[in-house]
């Protein structure tokens, strides 16, 4: 199954003059009651979610899967400082007034799952139900140091697709992605030749803006997005990875303890953040988002 590629162009961030491209794969038939929005990770891109994207397609849904600025097949910003979360939520909302989207169910990955959370709690009846992979209301300081040290660190380019590989294993080794055909796929997925060199899909400048809110990484702390999660009352699947840094059972007890809607479930062997890319997990997610509200009961973490 192939999507259709689609690109539209969002003014920039901040009153810069001009615009960016941003790339998303439309997946199923358009005419579909039903549509899923899926979101990345920090340095990663719509490709992430193809056999999500399938899976879902085969239960009668349209799915976007959107790379977001910087990332995969969109333009990388001429001005970093656009590489924040309020330009993120409006490439994000971009995508589905193009398309008149309201009450989708949204699939957000870390970074994706924190976009989801920002629209689901400051644009409501924009999304219905929310997929949280590994990412919550309070997000861990030795995490995100571990976190914004690859981000600090991206290559430039690399020689090789070998030196790519192993590049990947050890930055994803918490993903746990053991078939080999996966694997490869999710390497292609994660390089571009940009200026005639072989690179990662993801502009090294988006770690700028966290240089300068952390002082060049030396004041990292815990980060709080409490606030946005008190005004989301949607239904709520929280998937945690059993060896997850970033997300702690305490937190997820939290938000269901304040969103009576929220369910949450542990990923078991792997860290952050399931890859979503395995049948075991994909059958996870789906089974969520088919069932209807009124037979959703309370599960256990």
């Amino acid at each position: 199954m192939s999507p259709r590629r689609h690109s539209i162009a969002v003014p920039n961030a901040g009153g810069a003059t001009g615009t960016h491209e941003i790339v998303f794969y439309d997946w199923g038939n358009a005419d579909a009651r039903t549509v899923t929005v899926c979101v990345h990770g920090l340095t990663r891109n719509a490709r992430d979610f193809d056999a999500l994207a399938a899976a879902l397609v085969a239960t009668g849904r349209r799915v976007l899967t959107i790379s977001m600025a910087g990332r995969g097949e969109s333009a990388w910003l001429t001005d970093p400082i656009g590489y924040n979360y309020a330009s993120y939520v409006t490439d994000c909302l971009a995508v589905m007034d193009n398309f008149h989207l309201r009450s989708v169910e949204w699939v957000g990955t870390s970074m994706g799952g924190i976009i989801g959370m920002m629209i689901a709690a400051t644009q409501p009846g924009r999304i219905r139900r929310l997929v949280l992979n590994d990412i919550g209301a309070q997000l861990d300081k030795v995490a995100l140091t571990r976190i914004y040290e690859y981000v600090r660190t991206l290559p430039g380019a690399f020689a090789t697709r070998a030196d790519a590989d192993v590049y990947l294993r050890e930055i994803f080794a918490p993903w746990k992605i053991a078939d080999t055909a996966t694997w490869d796929a999710f390497v292609d997925s994660s390089l571009i030749t940009r200026d005639g060199a072989l690179r990662y899909a993801c502009d090294p400048a988006i770690a700028m803006p966290l240089a300068a809110a952390t002082e060049n990484y030396t004041k990292i702390e815990d980060v709080n997005l409490t606030l946005f999660w008190n005004d989301i009352q949607i239904p709520t699947y929280i998937l945690r990875g059993e060896l997850s840094d970033i997300l702690s059972v305490d937190t997820v007890r939290a938000m269901r303890a304040s969103n009576l809607s929220t369910e949450s479930i542990t990923i078991p062997g792997v860290g952050h953040a399931p890859a979503l890319m395995d049948q075991e997990q994909i059958a996870i997610v789906l089974n969520w988002l088919d069932r209807t509200p009124s037979t959703m009961m309370a599960a256990s973490f």
